[in-house]
């Protein structure tokens, strides 16, 4: 048996949400950023859904967005061709970076002075779609290569206190890039291309979605902690804070919350009508969030019937809407380099 979760609808994208990022806690609690085919970047508070901000400049599609660790500094990346650099605290637009191929991921690092831009993959004649480029914002000139990829990029985080990126490319691979040796470290090449990435509050661990699979890794080893499999596609994962449980999107509208350790199913519910495309934990843990095609944004209780920010009252228990199963620990199909 489960508690009803009553999520909180954040309202105000007209387009595919495609991109999620969270600022780290701070003075003035956290946010969350969201980038939108709608053309529109938007900034709220994490735990309420509270509008701060909208971003957008020409109306192109926003296709990735980051926001830095003290939510001062907001990034996003277009289907212009551009990613741009804004005051997330006035809203202002400070620079844009050119490329010639639609920016489809980007990261800051922990202290924003760096920003790392991957390309759209748009499969074919299109050679600047396989590189990862590193800006330094003091000078956004000519920036540091890296090349190695067949195919576009989908996810790049810094990792390694920024000494390195981990990027992951419709080629399938997950590549680990020394930024100070300028060349690439390790590899893995999954099934099928990861549908989402993203490196947990420890600094380690990094938490990676594909086909019906969540892989965990040590990024500062570079070997495979855990593999666990799902009942149904996962679209996306991410792994709470202090490791107690994993979120999963899936393609059957359904989200699946995981115990970390066991892998035991603790909930699964029906979460959209729309395909969902993103769903990540708050810096704090009270909170994940997904997001859908057609605008829809929604934040979902960690501990339902917890009195914590809109949510204020108890809600009653409610019945599973599917049997949960356990998943398969063996890891097969991965590949390491």
């Amino acid at each position: 048996m489960s508690k009803t979760q009553l999520p909180v609808d954040c309202v105000g994208h007209k387009g595919n949400v495609v991109n999620l990022a969270y600022s780290k806690v701070c003075s003035s609690g956290y946010y969350l950023a969201s980038a939108c085919h709608d053309g529109q970047a938007m900034l709220r508070h994490g735990d309420t859904g509270d509008w701060v901000g909208t971003f957008e400049k020409d109306g192109e599609a926003m296709l990735s967005v980051d926001i830095n660790q003290d939510a001062t500094r907001l990034v996003t990346g277009g289907d212009d061709c551009t990613a741009r650099i804004w005051d997330a605290v006035d809203g202002k637009h400070l620079s844009k970076i050119m490329l010639s191929s639609p920016v489809r991921c980007v990261a800051l690092a922990s202290q924003s002075q760096t920003l790392a831009v991957g390309c759209l993959d748009r499969q074919q004649g299109h050679k600047s779609d396989d590189m990862l480029y590193i800006y330094s914002l003091d000078n956004p000139g000519l920036p540091q290569i890296f090349q190695g990829l067949s195919r576009g990029l989908r996810d790049v985080i810094f990792c390694r206190e920024d000494r390195a990126l981990l990027s992951s490319s419709h080629d399938r691979t997950i590549r680990l890039w020394d930024l100070v040796s300028e060349k690439q470290a390790h590899s893995i090449t999954l099934p099928h291309h990861a549908k989402s990435m993203e490196l947990c509050a420890d600094g380690r661990t990094v938490t990676i979605a594909y086909g019906h699979s969540v892989v965990f890794i040590d990024v500062e080893r570079f070997e495979v902690l855990q593999h666990r499999k799902l009942p149904g596609r996962v679209l996306g994962a991410s792994l709470h804070p202090e490791k107690e449980s994993f979120v999963c999107a899936a393609s059957n509208n359904y989200i699946y919350k995981c115990d970390y350790s066991t892998d035991q199913i603790l909930d699964s519910f029906v979460a959209h009508n729309e395909k969902m495309r993103c769903i990540k934990y708050s810096p704090d843990g009270e909170v994940f969030a997904t997001s859908t095609d057609n605008g829809g944004l929604r934040l979902w209780q960690q501990n339902v019937g917890k009195k914590y920010a809109l949510w204020d009252t108890q809600t009653d228990d409610a019945k599973d809407p599917e049997d949960a199963n356990q998943g398969d620990e063996i890891i097969d199909g991965i590949e390491q380099h």
